[in-house]
C-alpha cells in the first residue's frame, strides 16, 4: 500500500516539474530569442543526464538510510502506535533495551514500568530470547520473548527496534507444578543398629518396642499423607509424593531423628538409615534408585538420609560415628571368598590410592603376604613411591626379600590378562586409584576400603569389602589374616606395615579405634610387629618439624572455632606435613575442626580434622574429595592457595547452612 502512495506521489512530481519547465521556457522566448534557446538547451540536457543524476542522488539517500538504521529511533512514538485492543501485554524498545511504548495490558502486568527493565535486560543475555523464556512476575508465570524488527519511516529512514512479547502460562506452570508435586518416590527405611539393640534389651521389651517404632512410623506416613510399610524385622518401604518430600527437606527429616529418642527402658538409641529413590514416570527406576542409596548411606556409615535423583545425590544427617556391624563373621567370610578368587587367578596386583600412604602401602603389603602365603604371583601397583612411604620401601628393600615387588602401571599392563586378580585398597574410588588404566583394562576387581562411600564408586567388583567402622584399610586385612583357613606367619617388615597402617589412621590409637582395632593390633604384636620400629617410620627431619610449627603458628580463626592455615612452599614432604599440622591444631583449645593445604606440582592439598562436631568429609566432598566423620581430604587443580582458601570457607559457609 504504502509502495503505490509512494509511486503515486513521484508521477504528479514529475508531471509538476514538466509542466513548471515548459512554461519556463516560453518565458524565455518572449523575453529574448537567445535566452529561450538557452533554456531549451538546458531542458534538454537536463532530460538526458537525469538518469545519471538519479543515480547519484539515490546512492547517496541509501547510504542516509544505511546511517539512519543505527540512529535513534524515538522518533517512532509520533509515527507508531500499538493497537490498544491488543490482547497480549506488548512493549516496543529501542535497540539499547530501553522502553518506547506499551499497551495497557502491560501496564497491568508492570504497574512500575520500570520493574520490567531487570527482566529485559535477562532477556537481551539469552540466546533462546526468540523461543521465549518462561519467568515469573509476582504470581503468574509469563512466556516472554524478545524479537528485533525493522521501521520504515515515511521519509524512507530505516530503525531496528525490539519487540517484547508476553504471554500468561500461569495455568500451564501451576499443572506441572502439581503434577510434579503428586509424583510418587520410594524410601527404604533400615534400623541400621537392630541387632546390637536386641542385645542391650530385655526381650520381653522386645515387642513394646517394636510396637512403638511402628506407630512412629505410622504418624510419620501420615503427616506426609503417604505409606510405610514393614517388609522384615529391620526393613520398611516408604511411599510418599514428591510435595511431601520436599516438607521432610525443609525440616532436614527431623521427624526421623524422634525414632532415637523411644526408649523401653535401658537400650541403646535406635538409629536408622534411608535411601529415597526419584525415578520420573517409572516407579521401578525409583526403587533402583532408593535401593543405591541406602547402600551408599550405609556404606557412609549409617543414621543418615539420601537422596537419590538420577546421578545426583543429597545427603542429610551423618554426624554418628559409624555403626559396628558384626565384623568377625563378615571378615571370615570375605576372607573365605577372597582365598577362592586368589586361587582361580593366574596372578594378583594389588593397587592403592594415588599419593600412597602407611595405611595403603600396608594393606597392600599384607595382601601380598596372603597372596604369597598360597603360592600366587603377587606384585603391588605403585607409579611413585610417596614421601610418607619412602622408610617403609627402604625397609623393605633392606629386608632383601622383596626385590620386584613393587612395579609401576606401565610394567603392571604387561601382566595383565583375562585370569588376572586385581585388588584394590584403602580406596573405592575411581577418580583416585594409582592408575585409572589398569583399573580399565582388569577383567576382575575386589575392593577392600574403610572410607564413607562416595557417589563415584567403583563399580562391577566382584568382591566387596567395605566397612566405615574399621580404623583403617590395614584393621580389615589383619582381621581376614587372622580368619584364614592356612595360618600365616608374617614377616616382620610385613607385621609392622600393617601396624603402622592402623597407626596412621587412628592417629596413635585416639581416633576411631574399637575393640577390633586393639585386637587387631595385639595380632599384629604376636607377629613380630614392634611399636618402635613403626614410630621410626613416622620421624621428621628438622626442616619438616620447623614448617609443621610455622603451620600451626600463622593459623587463621575462621568463625572463632575453625583453623586454617597454609604449609610454606618448597618443602619436600608438605602433604605429611598438613597432615601432621591438622592433627596438631586439633589440640589447641577451642578448636572444632581445622583445614591445612599445601601447593604440590600445580596441586592444592587439602587435610581436614575434627572431632566429629563438623563433619568434615561433608565439607570435603564439596571440594571434590572425601574421607570420614573426623579425617578427611580432597586435592584441587588450577587454582591458587589464595582461591583454594576461599573454596574452604564457602564449602564450610554451605555446610553449616545446611546443618541450620
Amino acid at each position: 500500500m504504502e509502495q503505490k502512495k509512494e509511486t503515486k506521489q513521484n508521477l504528479w512530481r514529475s508531471i509538476l516539474g514538466s509542466a513548471v519547465a515548459v512554461l519556463l521556457v516560453v518565458l524565455c522566448l518572449m523575453i529574448d530569442i537567445g535566452l529561450g534557446c538557452g533554456a531549451i538547451v538546458g531542458l534538454l540536457g537536463g532530460f538526458f543526464l537525469r538518469p545519471m543524476l538519479r543515480e547519484l542522488i539515490g546512492d547517496t539517500s541509501a547510504q542516509q538510510g544505511d546511517d539512519q538504521r543505527f540512529l535513534d529511533t524515538a522518533v517512532l512514538r509520533e509515527n507508531f502506535s500499538i493497537p490498544q485492543n491488543l490482547t497480549l501485554p506488548y512493549a516496543v524498545l529501542d535497540i539499547r533495551g530501553h522502553i518506547l511504548m506499551y499497551n495497557k495490558p502491560f501496564t497491568e502486568v508492570f504497574p512500575n514500568i520500570s520493574d520490567a527493565d531487570e527482566i529485559i535486560e535477562k532477556l537481551r543475555k539469552n540466546s533462546n530470547a526468540k523461543e521465549g523464556e518462561i519467568i515469573p512476575i509476582g504470581e503468574r508465570y509469563f512466556q516472554a520473548a524478545l524479537n528485533h524488527c525493522e521501521v520504515v519511516e515515511e521519509s524512507g529512514a530505516v530503525g531496528d527496534v525490539l519487540t517484547l512479547i508476553l504471554t500468561d502460562v500461569t495455568k500451564t506452570c501451576v499443572l506441572e507444578q502439581q503434577i510434579q508435586e503428586r509424583e510418587t518416590v520410594v524410601g527404604m527405611i533400615l534400623l541400621d543398629n537392630y541387632d546390637d539393640v536386641l542385645d542391650s534389651i530385655d526381650e520381653n521389651r522386645l515387642p513394646i518396642l517394636s510396637a512403638l517404632i511402628d506407630r512412629k512410623f505410622n504418624q510419620i506416613a501420615a503427616f506426609a499423607d503417604g505409606v510405610i510399610k514393614k517388609l522384615e524385622k529391620d526393613r520398611y518401604i516408604f511411599l510418599l509424593s514428591k510435595g511431601s518430600l520436599e516438607k521432610f527437606r525443609e525440616k532436614k527429616f527431623e521427624p526421623f531423628n524422634e525414632i532415637k529418642e523411644i526408649s523401653v527402658g535401658e537400650h541403646i538409641p535406635v538409629t536408622i538409615s534411608m535411601g529415597i529413590g526419584i525415578g520420573g514416570s517409572s516407579l521401578e527406576t525409583a526403587m533402583q534408585n532408593a535401593k543405591a542409596a541406602v547402600d551408599l548411606a550405609l556404606g557412609r556409615g549409617g543414621d543418615q538420609v539420601l537422596i537419590k535423583d538420577g546421578e545426583k545425590y543429597l545427603f542429610f544427617g551423618g554426624k554418628s560415628a559409624e555403626i559396628h556391624r558384626n565384623a568377625r563373621i563378615r571378615a571370615r567370610v570375605k576372607a573365605d571368598a577372597l582365598m577362592e578368587l586368589m586361587a582361580d587367578a593366574s596372578d594378583i596386583l594389588v593397587m592403592g590410592h594415588k599419593q600412597a600412604d602407611l595405611d595403603s602401602l600396608g594393606s597392600c603389603i599384607g595382601v601380598y603376604a596372603m597372596a604369597k602365603s598360597i603360592g600366587k604371583k603377587c606384585n603391588i601397583v605403585m607409579d611413585k613411591i610417596s614421601v610418607g612411604v619412602e622408610r617403609l620401601c627402604e625397609k623393605m628393600q633392606e629386608s632383601g626379600k622383596y626385590h620386584g615387588v613393587i612395579i609401576d602401571g606401565v610394567d603392571a599392563m604387561r601382566l595383565i590378562s583375562d585370569k588376572t586378580l586385581l585388588i584394590i585398597v584403602d580406596t573405592h574410588r575411581e577418580s583416585m586409584v594409582d592408575s585409572r588404566q589398569i583399573l580399565m583394562a582388569a577383567k576382575k576387581v575386589v575392593v577392600f576400603d574403610h572410607h564413607r562411600k562416595s557417589t563415584d564408586f567403583i563399580e562391577d567388583a566382584v568382591l566387596i569389602y567395605h566397612e566405615p567402622y574399621a580404623s583403617s584399610t590395614s584393621e580389615l586385612i589383619t582381621e581376614m589374616i587372622q580368619h584364614m583357613d592356612k595360618k600365616l606367619k608374617l614377616q616382620q617388615v610385613e607385621a609392622d606395615a600393617l601396624l603402622a597402617g592402623i597407626t596412621v589412621d587412628t592417629k596413635n590409637f585416639c581416633i576411631k579405634t574399637g575393640a577390633m582395632t586393639f585386637e587387631s593390633a595385639a595380632f599384629l604384636r604376636r607377629n613380630g610387629a614392634d611399636s618402635i620400629r613403626v614410630r621410626l617410620l613416622f620421624q621428621n627431619d628438622m626442616d619438616a618439624y620447623k614448617a609443621k610449627a610455622t603451620v600451626v603458628r600463622d593459623a587463621e580463626l575462621y568463625r572463632d572455632s575453625i583453623a586454617i592455615s597454609v604449609c610454606p612452599s618448597g618443602i619436600k614432604n608438605a602433604t605429611l606435613i598438613v597432615a601432621q599440622a591438622a592433627d596438631d591444631l586439633m589440640n589447641v583449645t577451642g578448636i572444632q575442626a581445622s583445614f591445612v593445604c599445601c601447593d604440590m606440582n600445580n596441586i592444592i592439598y587439602i587435610s581436614a580434622r575434627s572431632f566429629g562436631e563438623i563433619n568434615v568429609q561433608r565439607i570435603m566432598e564439596k571440594l571434590g574429595g572425601g574421607g570420614h566423620l573426623t579425617v578427611s581430604g580432597a586435592q584441587l587443580q588450577d587454582c591458587t592457595i589464595e582461591q583454594a582458601k576461599e573454596r574452604i570457607r564457602t564449602a564450610i559457609e554451605e555446610y553449616l547452612e545446611e546443618e541450620a
